[in-house]
């Protein structure tokens, strides 16, 4: 189980990021308004007015400004060097992935445009962060050992790409991919305090809080 100095972390970079987020929503929606990145009601959409976009950066900037405020803060005992190389990772591929996303609201790119950089992203943070799905650290994981590292570097990006365009798949209503995703880092922040895992905690509170703050 954590400590009280893990979770007193988790819960300040959760109501700090809520607090943000509540603060950047209302900015984002006006910026979304004025350079056009609205979605137009048709015989697809269940919403009858125009309805802003780009809510994923409101969400995502309180996150990455709260973690990158906090992380010089924990010490290594908490979160390890190869942690805050992960934590990196996602920073670096988060904000290239809502970059995209803003230009997708304002421009509407085209599936296959987004798809290239997604895995260009995706091939980044594998081989510039050597960040991979590791079987050796899974039951029987030495069993796969004359397949695991090369199986580990595809299955790691079809897996960043995969769930990227999950989320983005189910957002055909106002709040419905935040609300999905609430709910799914809501469960990793819960298995993250039953593991004592404080980088889990800490990126999991932290976001929970951008969504609850931009919901």
């Amino acid at each position: 189980m954590p400590t009280g100095w893990m979770l007193g972390l988790g819960i300040s970079g959760f109501v700090a990021a809520l607090a943000l987020a509540l603060l950047l929503t209302p900015l984002v929606k006006k910026l979304a308004i004025r350079i056009g990145a609205v979605d137009v009601p048709n015989h697809r959409k269940v919403h009858k007015t125009i309805m802003p976009r780009m809510g994923g950066v409101a969400i995502y900037a309180a996150f990455a400004i709260i973690i990158l405020i906090l992380l010089p803060f924990v010490p290594d005992s908490i979160i390890k060097a190869s942690d805050r190389n992960l934590v990196m990772a996602l920073i670096t591929g988060g904000t290239l992935i809502i970059a995209l996303g803003a230009l997708d609201d304002k421009y509407d790119l085209s599936a296959k445009l987004k798809l290239l950089v997604q895995i260009g992203v995706a091939c980044l943070v594998v081989f510039g962060f050597g960040i991979q799905v590791d079987f050796l650290n899974v039951p029987f994981g030495s069993a796969m050992q004359p397949i695991a590292e090369w199986i580990g570097i595809p299955l790691t990006i079809v897996w960043i790409v995969g769930v990227t365009n999950a989320i983005n798949l189910i957002d055909g209503l106002d709040g419905l991919a935040a609300g999905v995703s609430g709910i799914a880092i809501g469960t990793t922040l819960v298995m993250g305090i039953l593991m004592g895992n404080g980088t889990v905690i800490l990126l999991s509170a932290v976001l929970l809080g951008g969504i609850f703050g931009f919901l």
